[in-house]
């Protein structure tokens, strides 16, 4: 008679018991679509914490509402997506011990901190107390940044200077795989003449 070569019975199926599993992972498309491409950074439960929208932008002015800095002012020196976590220029200083390697000299020295983006809300341009951020729409169409909540003056939050300034200036010579402009505007369809058209 053939035998199993594995035990079965109670304890196999208390073992088994699926009564407590665990919750599945993100799939590699989910994790794309929050902005991470390597399933290691972080656990699943983080990544649904991200924030898509960010209304809190590099180079505004914030006031600390939370920690050793509250109600401090500063501007936001950087801004970490993929922790939801912003750094405030000369604040949340900490002593980092840094040993010394090839090409730079070891010590102690005093940096910058990440700040969670909940200890932090943007100064209403008018009152100058921290407030919320809402989005509005002009009659143009453009889309804005507004102050709300309790005591917000309602007022229009303008776009950082900062991220206006381009890192890499637009080139203005034409490089060798560009097309030249004459070919660009060049009218190849019509289709009152037929041309263009393909042969069928």
């Amino acid at each position: 008679m053939f035998e199993f070569p594995f035990r079965t019975g109670p304890a196999l199926r208390r073992q088994s018991d699926t009564r407590t599993s665990s919750p599945p992972a993100l799939s590699k498309l989910s994790l794309i679509s929050v902005g991470i491409t390597d399933c290691h950074i972080m656990g699943w439960k983080a990544a649904q914490k991200l924030i898509h929208h960010w209304k809190i932008l590099r180079g505004d002015n914030v006031m600390i509402i939370r920690g050793k800095d509250r109600g401090e002012t500063g501007t936001i020196k950087r801004v970490i997506r993929s922790q939801n976590r912003v750094i405030v220029e000369g604040k949340n200083l900490v002593k980092k011990h840094i040993k010394q390697g090839q090409g730079h000299e070891g010590g102690i020295f005093t940096v910058e901190a990440p700040l969670h983006v909940s200890n932090v809300q943007i100064v209403d341009p008018v009152t100058g107390q921290p407030c919320k951020v809402g989005i509005r729409y002009q009659e143009d169409g453009t889309k804005v940044r507004v102050s709300r909540g309790i005591g917000a003056s309602g007022s229009i939050i303008p776009r950082p200077e900062i991220l206006m300034i381009r890192t890499t200036p637009r080139p203005t010579i034409a490089g060798p795989k560009d097309t030249p402009i004459e070919l660009a505007q060049e009218k190849t369809y019509d289709s009152k003449t037929g041309k263009g058209m393909p042969d069928l």
